[in-house]
């Protein structure tokens, strides 16, 4: 039916086999959105988390279509919007907010015109896909640690989706990139990303091989302990930055930024993501100029949501994880 759409859900809780593809409503745009046809649409942690319950359980509106990340065409616009019907867009939507039932694991999304690029020329639709939340992420975190050229940074998880993004975005602004990854990965974020330094998390502490008053910042997209033994390498005015995770002690947070207000130590920041069109086209930018690549994993048809989240929860991604959805109605 034309006002329907296939869309991917969850009415509970649970494994990724609550997932079930199914025949829904097409979002109707309002008033500064536009509808979007995907083709693409990212697969992040966020959304297993969702789905798990384990963010922001109380507020999940059910039945829920997970997803944030889109990349498709411009089916339906306003006469007086600059985006115009048949566009290539790509964007971080709301879709990836507990409380927000649509979200991009479906044919259709009304994303808000401020939320939308244009992805580079050279950039698939998987790879403009997978590229918004992941990339605003790194983009974010980096801003907010103020790295510049020449200094010392440290990125943890660098082959990961956010991390491959950090390190390529961090070498753009001129630092020198040191990162932690398993052994499969020491070569590739060197060789493929451009990191000055890899650590192998597995054999070596990286606190012991970096020692004290080595970096300038520390983007940490892991939590939990490794945060003590970020804090103990940074210089004494250098800056730590947490992504948003399960794993992040409110209390620390807490205590981290007031310390870091009051210049005891190094400063504490923590990146919860945004949506931003003007962010999501540097980025773009970048693609096209060849200072960022997007690295992708594995590609998943709509029909296999439950299977890409399942890979992604065994934490072995190198980069992202899409599905392909092709905006079949």
């Amino acid at each position: 039916m034309a006002d329907e759409m296939r869309a991917v859900v969850f009415d509970t809780f649970g494994p990724p086999s609550v997932l079930k593809v199914v025949q829904h409503p097409k979002p109707k745009p309002r008033n500064g959105e536009v509808l979007v046809k995907i083709n693409a649409a990212g697969v992040n942690p966020v959304d297993c988390k969702i789905r798990k319950g384990q963010f922001f359980k109380f507020t999940v509106a059910k039945p829920k279509i997970p997803g944030g990340d889109l990349a498709g065409v411009i089916e339906e616009a306003q006469e007086q919007s600059k985006w115009k019907v048949g566009q290539r867009v790509f964007a971080l939507t709301e879709g990836s907010m507990p409380w927000r039932k649509d979200g991009t694991y479906a044919g259709y999304y009304a994303a808000k015109e401020d939320h939308l690029a244009t992805p580079a020329a050279t950039m698939t639709f998987e790879e403009a896909g997978a590229t918004p939340l992941a990339a605003l992420t790194a983009y974010q975190a980096l801003e907010s640690a103020g790295v510049k050229a020449g200094q010392r940074v440290l990125i943890h998880a660098g082959a990961g989706g956010v991390g491959t993004f950090a390190v390529q975005l961090a070498k753009a602004r001129g630092a020198h990139v040191i990162t932690t990854v398993g052994p499969r990965n020491l070569d590739f974020v060197k060789q493929e990303l451009g990191a000055d330094e890899a650590i192998d998390y597995t054999t070596q502490r990286f606190d012991e091989v970096l020692k004290s008053n080595a970096v300038d910042a520390v983007i940490d997209c892991m939590g939990g302990p490794v945060e003590t033994g970020s804090l103990a390498v940074l210089k004494r005015r250098g800056h730590y930055q947490l992504i948003m995770n399960e794993k992040a002690s409110p209390l620390r947070i807490i205590t981290g930024m007031t310390k870091g207000m009051l210049r005891i130590g190094p400063t504490y920041g923590v990146t919860f993501v945004k949506p931003n069109g003007v962010q999501l086209q540097k980025i773009s930018d970048m693609v096209a100029e060849g200072k960022v690549k997007v690295i992708l994993d594995r590609t998943y048809l709509l029909e296999e949501a439950a299977a890409a989240h399942e890979y992604l929860e065994q934490g072995h991604a190198r980069g992202k994880v899409v599905l392909q959805v092709q905006a079949a109605s």
